[in-house]
């Protein structure tokens, strides 16, 4: 289950407080809801706050997790809900997720997108990981903005942590894609993993007492010409996810952090 935070978000000004507010609506640039005398540089030498508010009732607030997916945002920024910073955009990956659950209430509830110059040592230290770095609309703006809805994902049992694939290339020709997926219990049920690939699907019985499931992909014939990108799709409790693959032999191994 999915909640798209469509809709208005307020844009005000941290820097110059002379610019008047206004609404946007993602994806979008910044620019699009300020003044035109303001160019694009002048834009990204100052400070913005954005501001959405949204609704959860009751059976919103049964699951027992709720991300929150902001992905396009490629400049410095802080994430708060309901007032409190929950998690920072560094501009390193294309794509940040945070539970929000403990921070989140049933009725009216608040997420603030502060882009802020990086220096500021107020600013919470993120831990090294990682990051899920996926080719997005938007992913060569420079522009100040968010190039992707955000959204609440909501899951009841269990949360996908982090997945990595292994190709393991045979003398004779052909190799294996070895597909493992990570993933976090907060829940028990009768949940399983679909991990699609090269046409073929593998639906894989989650064991919650584990932490992780694997497919294993026979490819006799793999395509490794320049253009060529395989289409890894994944789906767990209601998160799904499409990766991008290149086979070739020089790169056995990747791992795409999703938290």
């Amino acid at each position: 289950m999915q909640l798209p935070l469509s809709g208005l978000w307020q844009i005000s000004p941290l820097t110059d407080l002379s610019v008047p507010q206004n609404d946007v609506i993602f994806p979008a640039a910044l620019s699009q809801a300020l003044p035109e005398h303001l160019s694009e540089e002048a834009i990204a030498e100052q400070e913005w706050h954005l501001m959405h508010d949204f609704e959860l009732d009751e059976s919103a607030l049964g699951f027992a997790c709720i991300n929150l997916v902001l992905e396009g945002i490629y400049h410095y920024a802080e994430v708060r809900v309901n007032g409190l910073a929950v998690m920072d955009c560094d501009s390193d990956s294309g794509r940040y997720v945070k539970n929000i659950r403990p921070y989140v209430q049933q009725g009216g509830n608040r997420i603030e997108v502060l882009f802020l110059t990086q220096e500021e040592d107020w600013l919470l230290e993120s831990p090294p990981s990682c990051p899920l770095t996926l080719p997005t609309a938007g992913a060569s703006e420079q522009r100040v903005g968010i190039w992707q809805q955000p959204y609440l994902q909501f899951v009841r049992h269990v949360k996908l942590t982090h997945i990595t694939t292994e190709q393991i290339w045979h003398p004779v020709g052909g190799c294996e894609f070895k597909v493992d997926l990570f993933f976090e219990t907060f829940s028990p049920g009768l949940i399983s993993a679909s991990v699609r690939f090269d046409g073929r699907t593998y639906q894989l019985p989650v064991d919650m007492r584990a932490n992780q499931v694997s497919a294993l992909f026979q490819l006799d014939a793999p395509n490794t010409s320049a253009g060529a990108i395989y289409l890894l799709e994944v789906a767990l409790d209601g998160q799904q996810l499409v990766l991008p693959i290149k086979l070739t032999p020089e790169l056995c191994a990747q791992h795409f952090s999703l938290e």
